[in-house]
């Protein structure tokens, strides 16, 4: 792919996530890919989204229509493989490689149909086991396999996908639980498997006030007890234990 880092300077520099994603599209259009879509392949807490097909797409909006509303995400061999595969792909290699149902066959050629053939699958990786996917798809086959551009286009569209999540969170703060640096503190060495009193102890603070702390953390997260606060926050990027990051508090 050629202007790489023009592509990539373009797209930190993009105000908002319509602006991000056409620049995107374009770029994938010049290369014969005019057909793009962002996907939530799981629930991602850390933007408070469902698992969701399409949350940006330049796919034909029939035909992305008639897919939700079948619930094809469900069987779509694409979205499988993206699940399962650690890097891009070529769609024909499904058929190669795979034995597809009868039901991922259907999707692929009523896909193909509606325009949206001849494509690449890029899976990626978040935190604690989110899972995104990016569909570049044709609407006319051309059948080239250009590996260069498909390692193009895993990078440049890497970097999208971190401005993605950067515009959005700043567009939606609301869809962001945030903690103090006392209730932060209090969680954390929760997680580290403290209990109130050995808590208060460490931060110099009364058992009634961890326990206010917790509660107002529970509030926050939306959660009803300790152990599924701990584990959101940590999915969240709230909190990080130090023996999650393998270091050890020289008090614990």
């Amino acid at each position: 792919m050629k202007d790489l880092e023009t592509h990539i300077e373009a797209i930190n520099k993009a105000k908002n996530i319509n602006e991000a994603f056409a620049y995107f599209c374009k770029v994938m259009g010049e290369y014969g890919y005019d057909r793009v879509v962002y996907s939530l392949l799981t629930d991602h807490h850390s933007l408070g989204l469902p698992r969701h097909h399409g949350l940006a797409t330049s796919y034909p909006e029939d035909w992305m229509k008639y897919y939700n509303e079948k619930n094809y995400l469900d069987y779509d061999p694409v979205a499988k493989q993206v699940l399962n595969s650690h890097v891009p792909f070529f769609w024909e290699d499904l058929e190669q490689f795979q034995s597809l149902s009868d039901t991922a066959k259907l999707i692929m050629d009523q896909g193909s149909e509606a325009g949206v053939k001849d494509g690449i699958g890029i899976p990626l990786f978040g935190r604690a086991g989110e899972i995104t996917g990016v569909g570049l798809a044709r609407t006319d086959s051309h059948k080239s396999r250009d590996y260069d551009f498909m390692a193009g286009a895993f990078l440049l569209t890497t970097h999208f996908h971190h401005k993605f999540r950067t515009l959005y969170m700043e567009e939606h703060p609301a869809n962001q639980p945030s903690l103090t640096e006392r209730e932060a503190d209090v969680l954390s060495w929760a997680a580290e498997g403290k209990n109130n009193e050995e808590i208060a102890v460490i931060l110099g603070i009364s058992v009634d006030t961890v326990k206010s702390h917790l509660k107002k953390c529970f509030r926050k997260l939306d959660v009803n007890n300790r152990g599924y606060a701990i584990s959101k926050a940590v999915l969240l990027g709230l909190i990080m234990p130090n023996r999650i990051m393998g270091v050890h508090h020289p008090n614990g």
